[in-house]
């Protein structure tokens, strides 16, 4: 008993002093000092090019066997292989494609590397920020007008899937959305009624839509101070839902958020947490009699001309990791965006993104909760100008109807519908220690706007 009592608080302590909080805080006031951390960087990590040839059958049964929650923190060598590799190192499950590959047209702009980006390590060309040591981006891929625009692998092959983290949440937010439209789930409903389970006064003032947009009030919010407290639902769910198959996990994502209380009132603040979206995952379940994995393979992997499956992991408990561990190839996360555009029809036969989903997605209901969360703050602070809201799992709104989602270590998607552009893209910065969101918005804007 004493074992399974000190895991968590191991892997929590690992969390309070490796964790940037869901790309939150970062040294933005310190681009050189986040630079000089580069000798650290490298006493644990290859030049993410390494990663991007074929890795000797010998060194990757060491990182199977290395593997850690700790890795999956630090995002070293074995994190970085691991998140190019996720069924190797976890229980994952599936999302079946189905039917002909939609190809996508070539019609390559060599001027969108002339783009000048605004990072946290200093300003400089599109060019130097995808060749940065301490950026570390892996793929990069820009689709403009249904037509692949630039497309560069630093650190990974083509075929490889890397994991998308937290940008993986939009999944779920447009599949609550089909169920919403289609008389399953009721954003007005609190969360008791989709889960009985959770029957406590707090929980029944949490409707779907306070979980959708992340302004649910509960205390799981993920800021550094959450993750830095020993106990605190955030770090024991992180701590018990990464665990290995080396290390004990005996709790459920289920049972530890039921017991959670409100920290401030349901609509209030964007409150940004993984565990608003593993709830929503849940009413999915609930609502359809499926496994989650399965609603979103029949209502939209399927239904995308996707050229591979992809993989969502597990916890040791068998929960599915809806809102943080996703894995596809980078292909497949632009074919994904492009249902966000005009061009929706290079890649499926019917639309499956609603004018209605537009309509409620720029719903600016929630804009005053925007700067009251720690995530909209820092967004604001990262594009250089606030953001109208966040909404339906999408980091950012902005006022001309761009959408923004973010990846813990530097992936991310960005669909700008009006300029029919999908810039998607995936990294592994080393322990989380630079962000540099703004350089697709700065695309759009530059060459497309």
């Amino acid at each position: 008993m004493k074992t399974k009592k000190f895991i968590p608080v191991v892997v929590a302590t690992l969390l309070i002093n490796l964790v940037a909080c869901a790309n939150n805080d970062t040294l933005n006031d310190e681009g050189k000092k986040e630079i000089k951390q580069t000798e650290k960087q490298d006493k644990a990590t290859k030049p993410i090019s390494y990663f991007a040839d074929d890795i000797e059958a010998s060194e990757a049964q060491t990182y199977r066997t290395a593997y850690r929650a700790l890795n999956f923190i630090k995002a070293d060598d074995t994190g970085t292989y691991s998140f190019l590799n996720l069924p190797e190192v976890s229980p994952t499950a599936t999302l079946y494609r189905e039917g002909q590959v939609a190809m996508l047209e070539e019609e390559l702009d060599e001027k969108l590397w002339d783009t000048m980006t605004d990072t946290n390590a200093g300003k400089m060309p599109l060019r130097d920020l995808v060749e940065n040591d301490s950026a570390r981006m892996q793929g990069l891929l820009v689709i403009h007008d249904g037509k692949i625009a630039l497309e560069k692998y630093m650190g990974m092959r083509p075929t490889d899937k890397h994991v998308w983290f937290s940008a993986s949440k939009t999944l779920t937010g447009i599949l609550v959305h089909m169920l919403e439209e289609d008389g399953l789930i009721d954003f007005e409903k609190n969360v008791t009624h989709y889960i009985p389970e959770y029957d406590s006064e707090d929980w029944q003032k949490v409707k779907v839509k306070h979980l959708l947009h992340h302004v649910s009030g509960m205390d799981y919010v993920e800021t550094n101070k959450n993750f830095k407290t020993p106990g605190h639902p955030l770090a024991v769910g992180f701590a018990y839902a990464i665990a290995t198959r080396h290390e004990v996990s005996d709790k459920s994502l289920f049972d530890i958020m039921r017991d959670v209380k409100l920290y401030i009132e349901p609509g209030t603040a964007f409150d940004y947490s993984t565990m608003n979206t593993q709830i929503l995952g849940m009413i999915v379940e609930r609502v359809t009699g499926q496994r989650f994995e399965d609603a979103m393979s029949q209502r939209l992997w399927t239904q995308i001309g996707m050229e591979s499956e992809g993989a969502y992991a597990l916890t040791p408990q068998g929960e599915i990791l809806n809102g943080a561990i996703f894995s596809s190839r980078l292909r497949d996360m632009g074919r994904y965006g492009m249902i966000y555009t005009d061009s929706w029809n290079k890649v499926a036969e019917h639309q499956l993104v609603s004018d209605t989903y537009f309509d409620k997605v720029y719903d600016n209901t929630y804009s005053d909760a925007y700067l009251k969360g720690e995530q909209g703050t820092n967004n604001a602070k990262y594009f250089g100008e606030v953001p109208s809201h966040a909404s339906y799992q999408w980091d950012a709104v902005f006022n001309d109807g761009d959408m923004y989602k973010a990846g813990r270590y530097g992936q991310g998607i960005y669909v700008s519908p009006e300029t029919n552009t999908v810039v998607v893209w995936f990294s592994t910065v080393y322990e989380n220690l630079l962000y540099f969101p703004g350089f697709a918005r700065q695309i759009i804007q530059e060459h497309y706007r």
